[in-house]
């Protein structure tokens, strides 16, 4: 019989492998992504396996901390935690798994209109993007394609490495490099998009594989 922490490690597996098989499985991933943006990707898979509508997770400690108790029965969502050793587990819970006798919330930072003018500035400075008269969600996307174009080349190239035997080994280099770009772009668009409280559909944005 398998053991807690490979039964933890093959569900990050097969969750990597459900979420590439369906546009829309893919979007709810990213949906739980956008609000559990804080952690790392195999994390991300984690919680959106076993808790998709987690908003905001942090461990036990955290809660505690800011007088808040995880409610008696809750299992909480299990992530791997690398160490030298074989993996350990750690656990985080949901807010919405925590409850405080007197009446103490964590705030969670929700886009308001009377921020938009802020974030749209802070976007500006931070990836140089230029305030045109589309508002907040031209700068999102306009936010999306510049961090593409800042990072995808790493990532294409871990991507090549291992595309043999799957579907993207017909494609050359050049059409490896168009659909990962557009996959990438959109997929930030939409968490971006998510996180802000902006309509998505809309947009048109749908990552497809």
């Amino acid at each position: 019989m398998p053991t807690k922490q490979e039964s933890i490690i093959e569900l990050a597996a097969q969750t990597a492998r459900d979420i590439t098989r369906s546009g829309e499985t893919y979007m709810a991933f990213l949906t739980t992504a956008a609000n559990n943006f804080k952690y790392g990707f195999r994390d991300q898979l984690l919680i959106f396996a076993q808790k998709p509508e987690a908003t905001a997770c942090a461990e036990i400690s955290f809660w505690n901390r800011y007088g808040r108790w995880v409610n008696k029965g809750t299992t909480g969502i299990a992530l791997l935690k690398d160490t030298d050793a074989p993996y350990k587990l750690r656990y985080v819970f949901d807010m919405s798994d925590t409850n405080s006798r007197a009446g103490r919330t964590v705030p969670v930072w929700r886009m308001q209109p009377r921020d938009e003018g802020a974030v749209i500035e802070s976007l500006e400075n931070r990836y140089g993007i230029p305030q045109g008269g589309g508002g907040l969600t031209a700068s999102l996307l306009e936010t999306a394609k510049t961090v593409t174009e800042d990072n995808a080349a790493d990532y294409l190239t871990a991507l090549c490495e291992v595309k043999g035997g799957s579907l993207l080994e017909e494609l050359d280099a050049d059409n490896t490099e168009v659909w990962f770009k557009s996959l990438l772009e959109n997929s930030v668009a939409y968490m971006l998009l998510t996180r802000c409280g902006e309509s998505l559909f809309r947009q048109g944005l749908c990552p497809r594989f």
